[in-house]
């Protein structure tokens, strides 16, 4: 019994703590504070070392195929 109510809260909890978000909602819930790279060179610089690490560019919008040839 006593595990019982910590439970049913936290299953409670989580259960009330999803919604459904009207297309036309989402845009005002968007909040540019809340994504996840706001720094565009900090992004470009992550996004380079991870072509150069990888051995290929692409995947992110840009053309070629890590040869070098675009």
């Amino acid at each position: 019994m006593v595990t019982r109510i910590p439970t049913r809260l936290l299953l409670g909890l989580t259960l009330a703590s999803c919604a459904t978000v009207a297309p036309y909602e989402r845009e005002i819930l968007s909040r540019p504070d809340m994504e996840l790279d706001r720094d565009e060179a900090l992004g470009r610089a992550e996004s380079h070392a991870t072509e150069v690490r990888e051995g290929a560019s692409g995947g992110f919008g840009g053309g070629g195929g890590g040869c070098g040839c675009n």
